[in-house]
């Protein structure tokens, strides 16, 4: 018997997170043109100050919101937000568009390391076997011109994929299984972020707005509104509406899109060892989310850990 397509509502979960991951994916290139006409530090300003302002008026047009309800969960999550968009920000102006989508998908693999640190729980050895599997991956891929040497800019990936990783299980925390406020709590989360990257890169912003062409606006708005508002909120509301484990297997494409934008549109380059990292990345990426769904399934307690975000 045929098996009845499933409906439009069923499926929206998983098409918003398939777009964010796609979304997410050209991030590094659009990030590293932008930083190239102004700084790291203006991007980041750019990218959250406008969109708290937007997200504050809508939440000012709410009846009875209380964003200060929300503030001690909002304040956590920024920091742990804002600490991941300063690495990656740095991080992809220091290496490949390519190499800085790769490694962050890291992130889904640290995600486990970390909840059964929480838990006491020992990995299973599929997940510990997909991690060694992914590291080799990037040992790969950052040798693919060579070998001349892991930059500074992996490391600060490899950071932000941990930071990313925290950020994950932090807002699982506050969100699944729970009545939260998901466009409130966002709010305030990016609210705190675009005060710390306005004092930090305001003045970088306003110095370099003058000089910005039609190219540089538009992909303020892609950062801003599809980056930013539209990713952060379809994410919360995507996981909130179906298992931790599908929204990270479809969140990990997000690797696969960077390569593909990397590769075509910034015309990255990473050689043949490279190409075959990448693979392998991709690869023990895929087995990963696998392996953790299985591990996550075998212990209740592991249930609410949500899948990590950008």
């Amino acid at each position: 018997m045929i098996s009845p397509v499933p409906s439009t509502p069923r499926m929206l979960p998983d098409l918003i997170l398939l777009i964010v991951a796609i979304v997410w994916g050209g991030s590094y290139v659009a990030t590293q043109d932008l930083a190239v006409a102004s700084s790291a530090a203006a991007v980041m300003c750019v990218r959250f100050a406008p969109a708290a302002v937007i997200l504050l008026c809508v939440n000012l047009a709410r009846p009875r919101v209380r964003l200060r309800d929300l503030a001690l969960p909002g304040i956590l999550l920024g920091t742990l937000r804002s600490a991941t968009i300063t690495l990656e920000t740095i991080g992809v102006t220091l290496t490949s568009a390519t190499n800085a989508g790769l490694i962050i998908a890291l992130s889904i693999l640290l995600t486990p390391i970390i909840e059964s640190a929480l838990v006491k729980r020992r990995l299973s050895p599929s997940l510990i076997a997909s991690i060694l599997l992914a590291l080799t991956g990037i040992v790969m891929l950052v040798g693919g011109q060579g070998f001349s040497g892991f930059n500074l800019g992996d490391g600060l990936m490899l950071v932000a994929a941990a930071t990313r990783a925290l950020l994950g299980v932090a807002e699982a925390r506050f969100t699944v299984g729970r009545d939260t406020d998901v466009l409130g709590l966002t709010t305030v989360e990016i609210l705190f972020g675009a005060v710390i990257f306005a004092v930090w890169g305001g003045n970088s912003l306003l110095a370099h707005l003058p000089g910005f062409s039609v190219a540089n606006w538009l992909t303020i708005a892609y950062l801003c509104l599809g980056c930013t508002i539209f990713a952060f909120l379809g994410q919360l509301w995507a996981t909130k509406h179906t298992s931790a484990s599908r929204a990270g297997m479809l969140l990990g494409t997000e690797p696969g899109w960077a390569l593909l934008i990397g590769v075509v549109l910034a015309g990255d380059r990473i050689g043949a060892l490279g190409y075959v990292g990448a693979m392998v990345l991709l690869v023990a990426t895929w087995w990963g989310a696998r392996a953790e769904q299985r591990w996550r399934g075998s212990n209740p307690s592991c249930q609410k850990v949500s899948t990590p975000t950008v």
